[in-house]
């Protein structure tokens, strides 16, 4: 009797054992299955957490740009370093225009035309903590290129990679193609990567994953629109005021020297743009923005927002009966910042009363400081190689109620006003081009400040002054580009306003915008 019930409980023991077996078995199996792709998730975290790290660097690098490679003033590129001669890492030098004066290369393009490229400067070691509780580091390169000989009209290459820490069991997994699609280093740093750590070594040890990530940067200049507002815009309201555009660098699309052609010229262009960054109160989405009162526009009319994409009109603009409404858009916005003018540099006096300014050579331009008013001025032909520039900072208005401004060719003259500006009914620059004269409104400190002309006035200029109202009456004519707070024309007649395309590369930038972004994969 006990040698059968030691049997039975030997019969159960051993199919306890079985069943446990085949237990273990199965969640050996199935810890098998499931932690190799648990590692691919967590590792998969990393290498998108390593994205927004590298990303977050172009971030910083674009908002260093923004505060130091925008208008005229020197910079610091404070936490910057570059390599020099010898091969030393040095700290960026403060209060040069030039972000290095060393010139890495020359690279000429498709069109035949040189880019000089600048030596790289860059942020090493950028520490900090990814969504995951990651620790990471993040080097950051910048490149200056420099397509034409202008000092300010510069691109930028950005580089940014971030280094993510993977967890400590990391592995490769049975998939093949993970590590070198997601650049893991699970023992060793590749040896492409260790090219983009510049500097000092990154400080996250393997296991870890890398991405890189490439910028190409464009600026955006002060006269790239015919006109563009912050708060309002609104055109002749009658005769045939119209806008439109020329190119005084084409004969093909000017008039005699780079002159506007008139009008009624087949040589007239399309490229007559015109903006407002204003947008509708909350509780009346849709209306206008823009009032164009009838006028022609040969050119896009954008606003920020106020179009009803219910409808097939356009509310954002009012009076737009002689607008192609193919042309219209609501998805506009862009900073305006005030302009500065240079700091540095020997400021002369103005010349004696009668006496022409003197300008210097464009890359070191003569800069001039007028205490008071500036009233009609002409300058002194430039006998140099190259073209001549200078600089006139106004620390009053520029008034010019009789005379006018002369600027003879080869030459380009920005002026800075802390003041109002008014041409009254004088014809200023006739004759030139429009990015010979420059004129900057200043930072107005809470203040009021306009640009007026009345009559038949004829102005050749181009303007940028984020904080003041313009205000043209009767039949104005403006050849060029305004960028203000406002601007408002009353009356019209025959006058007009014509953007010359030619100042789509001119002037120091305000802002910069991604022109291309790419990831770098090569494993």
């Amino acid at each position: 009797m006990h040698t059968r019930h030691a049997r039975c409980h030997a019969s159960a023991l051993i199919l306890a054992l079985a069943a446990l077996a085949i237990l273990s078995l199965a969640a050996a199996y199935t810890l098998r299955r499931v932690t190799p792709r648990f590692q691919m998730a967590s590792q998969a975290a990393a290498w998108q957490e390593a994205r927004l790290a590298a990303e977050s660097g172009i971030d910083v690098a674009l908002a260093d740009l923004s505060r130091n490679a925008t208008g005229t003033q020197a910079n610091t590129w404070q936490g910057w370093q570059q390599t020099d001669s010898h091969g030393k890492i040095v700290p960026v030098l403060s209060g040069t225009l030039d972000l290095v004066n060393s010139l890495l290369s020359l690279v000429t393009g498709n069109s035949g035309n040189t880019v000089r490229i600048s030596a790289p400067i860059f942020l090493d070691n950028l520490q900090g903590v990814s969504p995951g509780n990651r620790p990471t580091n993040v080097d950051v390169q910048l490149w200056a290129l420099y397509p034409t000989p202008s000092p300010y009209y510069r691109w930028y290459r950005l580089r940014a990679m971030a280094t993510c820490a993977l967890p400590p069991t990391a592995t490769s997994t049975f998939d093949a193609f993970e590590a070198p699609l997601r650049r893991f280093s699970l023992r060793n740093v590749r040896p492409q990567l260790m090219k983009d750590d510049v500097g000092t070594p990154m400080t996250v040890p393997t296991p870890n994953a890398s991405r890189v990530i490439e910028v190409l940067v464009e600026p955006v200049l002060p006269f790239e629109l015919a006109i563009l507002t912050d708060q309002s815009l609104s055109l002749g309201t009658s005769g045939s005021w119209v806008v439109d555009s020329f190119d005084s660098r084409d004969p093909n699309k000017s008039g005699a020297n780079g002159t506007y052609p008139g009008k009624d010229s087949p040589l007239v262009q399309s490229n007559g743009n015109i903006a407002n960054n204003a947008g509708r109160p909350g509780n009346a989405l849709y209306g206008p923005l823009i009032s164009a009162n009838g006028c022609v526009v040969h050119g896009s009319v954008a606003t920020n927002g106020g179009d009803d994409p219910a409808t097939t009109e356009h509310e954002n603009i009012a009076g737009a009966t002689r607008i192609d409404a193919s042309k219209v858009r609501d998805d506009f916005y862009r900073e305006m910042k005030p302009a500065t003018r240079p700091a540095s540099g020997i400021l002369l006096p103005p010349p004696l009363l009668g006496l022409p300014y003197t300008a210097d050579d464009e890359s070191q331009p003569a800069k001039y400081l007028v205490p008071g008013d500036l009233h009609a001025f002409s300058v002194a032909p430039w006998t140099g190689k190259g073209n001549g520039a200078l600089i006139i900072m106004v620390n009053g208005n520029l008034d010019v109620s009789a005379g006018t401004i002369t600027i003879p060719p080869d030459m380009t003259v920005q002026i800075y006003v802390r003041g109002n500006v008014d041409f009254h009914n004088r014809q200023i620059n006739q004759g030139g081009r429009a990015g010979q004269l420059q004129i900057y409104g200043e930072e107005t400190n809470g203040g009021t400040r306009t640009l007026r002309a009345y009559g038949d006035a004829g102005i050749t200029a181009a303007f940028y002054g984020p904080q003041y109202d313009v205000h043209f009456t009767d039949g104005v004519e403006w050849t060029g580009a305004v960028a203000a707070r406002s601007f408002e024309m009353l009356g019209g007649g025959t006058g007009g306003f014509h953007y010359d395309e030619a100042l789509g590369v001119v002037g120091a930038p305000i802002a910069f915008r991604i022109a291309r972004y790419v990831e770098d994969v090569r494993e």
